[in-house]
């Protein structure tokens, strides 16, 4: 509404080859949270909901606890909280990428340094 009635009463020219500008605190905060972070956080949701609920009755399958006993159980709650978050940390197969590039970037001075000493005797193993 605040930048309707700021253009209502000042009109500004423009075309299609100049880039499109705004300030973002004409747009109230609540905007903002129901257009970017409310699909996301029901993707989040929904699918930390049918892999919890999958789980269960495998665990029912498994071991004859049904749902409640399952929720009423110290494992129970474990499980329930490890589906929550590794659903927020694997929000999509690109996140499964990224965590293997981190692993490959934090193991590679390891690897690194035991390729310097290929066919080199260590001084730990010659002394023993």
């Amino acid at each position: 509404m605040a930048r309707r009635k700021l253009l209502e009463e000042s009109p500004i020219p423009s075309t299609n080859e100049e880039p499109v500008l705004f300030d973002t605190s004409e747009i109230p905060w609540w905007a903002w949270v129901r257009r970017f972070h409310l699909p996301e956080a029901e993707k989040l949701n929904g699918r930390a909901a049918m892999v919890g609920y999958f789980m269960a009755l495998v665990v029912d399958q498994l071991t004859g606890y049904g749902l409640l006993d399952q929720q009423n159980s110290f494992l129970g709650k474990v499980l329930l909280h490890l589906t929550v978050f590794a659903v927020l940390l694997v929000r999509s197969t690109a996140d499964l990428e990224r965590y293997k590039n981190l692993l490959d970037e934090a193991t590679f001075y390891d690897r690194q340094w035991n390729a310097t000493w290929d066919g080199v005797p260590r001084p730990s193993e010659t002394e023993q």
